[in-house]
């Protein structure tokens, strides 16, 4: 689903129930920013280190990372919701990301990211930091932590998150219009798979 037509685009990764996903979205086009949410199956494979992405930049399964990688030069951002369970996030995000990054990393180089987690108890801490460690070469431009009650809202901590990446966004994109360059020559690091 898109929200906005913006120049600038942010693709939203929504790993939980897509109540989180959806108040980034509005947030974000309160700045100016366009997303797409992409929900995520109810399944996702696994990595297998067959090693073919490295050759191809594709996955040799076929499924919505492939279709997402053919579109990954149009978002500008990226924001993945999840939900904890036992302290660590949904194993469906941690799936998709590897395979998400593992496929071309060099396309989300150097792009804003953050991550949101949605926990019952706890701090979230554990769960933010193995999302963010997926990132890699990305700019993390922040993480925040979600409680699951009823009672308390999230709607500081995800504005404050969105802000940071409307700010970062825009802060590129004036760098850009003055002529300022991203560092190039991203270099793909030989991944040794063991047989």
């Amino acid at each position: 689903m898109i929200y906005g037509d913006m120049s600038m685009k942010v693709l939203l990764i929504d790993g939980e129930n897509g109540r989180i996903s959806k108040q980034c979205a509005a947030y974000l086009a309160q700045e100016g920013i366009s997303s797409e949410i992409v929900a995520l199956q109810d399944e996702i494979q696994g990595c297998v280190a067959c090693g073919k992405c490295y050759k191809q930049s594709r996955c040799i399964f076929h499924d919505e990372i492939n279709t997402l990688l053919d579109h990954a030069a149009e978002y500008d951002g990226l924001i993945v919701s999840a939900n904890v369970f036992y302290g660590r996030p949904d194993d469906r995000v941690l799936r998709f990301l590897e395979r998400l990054f593992r496929c071309d990393p060099a396309v989300w180089a150097l792009k804003p990211a953050a991550c949101t987690v949605s926990v019952r108890s706890g701090s979230g801490q554990t769960a933010r930091d193995q999302i963010c460690g997926c990132f890699g070469e990305m700019i993390v431009s922040g993480c925040c932590t979600v409680r699951q009650s009823a009672e308390e809202t999230p709607d500081d901590d995800l504005k404050h998150l969105c802000d940071c990446m409307a700010w970062l966004l825009k802060c590129m994109e004036a760098g850009r219009a003055e002529g300022i360059r991203k560092p190039s020559g991203y270099i793909r690091k030989d991944i040794s798979y063991m047989r």
